[in-house]
């Protein structure tokens, strides 16, 4: 079995999110032939660390972007058996159409990667626009929806093309050699890690730090407050400023900066007791399931697959640019008695949840059922 990823923007750090994971663990547990068509971006060394197996097909980049796919298509679509796109754009329906004008036989999954937004976009269509959604529907085989909550209205809004949905979440790869040792509560420190681009504004980290400067002098003394990511330059002002403001704190916010090598960066997870993710937007939040499998409780703004995983007081949701909210949950995690009990659970819940060998299994399944009726 071929099987392609269209992405012509791929990086490096794509190959360890959906877009190389997908067709990594379809070629290790199935063994599809499994590449990344993309235009050379980067270098992508984890081909030989943790994506082993699949291999980049570069895009040659001598026009525009449609036309430099156009020829790629041509030329390539009949040797390929199943073709993974993203999104609900433009661009995505011409890569549809292209690839089964030139392959009719061919497999199309469609991997949303979309917020809920995308419910009322449907709504709101009109008639024309309706038409030319649902021709482009008829184009595509599988449609993966990562959110279990936009899985279930799509349903209703996309009439006889709902046979095709499948819930594909972002997964963890539990068999990658930093799994291989359980996690130990006993073995955590008293740590509220944030992993991501630290001052971007979509993560509003300054609302950690605020949340973070409200719990009590007597509790926040016990407690490091960890960023891991790269800091945005308009971004260290801001942190030069509150550090004046709260002197007292500053011993205790560490910005350890980027962490590339994966299994530094998820000794990280491991040491820390709870995850807050204080963003104002996200389509799903690998960081938030990344934490999890590593045994970390949630606070988080309502974003992405945030109330999914944070269940039954387990963890907390707030609104997102709540930060005295912030303060709040995370201040009862931080003086409970059943935080070890909860890390636990996240971590069972997790790998149950979101391991990529479940998601692919079923991934793998339909694809199989498709090719057996044609």
């Amino acid at each position: 079995m071929r099987y392609y990823v269209l992405y012509p923007k791929a990086e490096n750090v794509h190959l360890i999110k959906d877009v190389g994971m997908i067709a990594y663990k379809l070629h290790k547990l199935y063994g599809y032939n499994s590449y990344i068509a993309s235009y050379n971006n980067d270098k992508y060394y984890y081909l030989d660390e943790e994506v082993k197996g699949i291999k980049m097909d570069f895009i040659q980049k001598k026009n525009k972007n449609l036309i430099n796919i156009f020829k790629y298509l041509s030329e390539n679509s009949k040797n390929i058996d199943v073709l993974q796109i993203f999104h609900m754009t433009f661009n995505s329906v011409v890569y549809a159409l292209l690839y089964k004008f030139f392959n009719r036989r061919g497999i199309i999954f469609l991997k949303l990667d979309c917020t809920e937004l995308i419910l009322q976009k449907i709504k709101n269509m009109k008639s024309i626009e309706r038409i030319f959604f649902n021709f482009f529907l008829s184009s595509v085989d599988i449609i993966g929806v990562e959110q279990e909550y936009i899985f279930d209205r799509l349903k209703y809004l996309i009439g006889k093309h709902s046979n095709k949905l499948i819930n594909v979440p972002n997964g963890i790869d539990f068999e990658a050699d930093y799994f291989k040792k359980d996690i130990n509560f006993k073995d955590k420190e008293n740590i509220i890690l944030n992993v991501g681009r630290i001052g971007s504004s979509e993560k509003a980290t300054d609302l950690l730090m605020k949340a973070f400067s409200l719990i009590d002098e007597e509790i926040r003394k016990e407690w490091k407050l960890v960023f891991v990511g790269p800091v945005e330059d308009s971004f260290k002002e801001t942190i030069e400023d509150f550090f004046q403001k709260y002197p007292n704190i500053k011993a205790d916010i560490i910005f350890k900066g980027p962490i590339f090598n994966r299994e530094e960066l998820f000794q990280e997870y491991k040491k820390s007791k709870i995850f807050c993710l204080t963003s104002a937007y996200e389509s799903f939040g690998i960081a938030l399931i990344e934490a999890i499998a590593c045994g970390n409780v949630i606070v988080s703004t309502r974003v992405g697959i945030a109330e999914e995983i944070v269940k039954e007081g387990k963890g907390a949701v707030v609104n997102v640019g709540d930060y005295k909210a912030i303060a709040v949950e995370l201040k009862k995690l931080m003086t409970s008695d059943n935080l070890d009990k909860y890390s636990e659970e996240m971590k069972k819940y997790c790998k149950k949840q979101y391991n990529w060998d479940n998601i692919v299994e079923n991934l793998h399944y339909r694809i199989n059922n498709i090719r057996g009726k044609r």
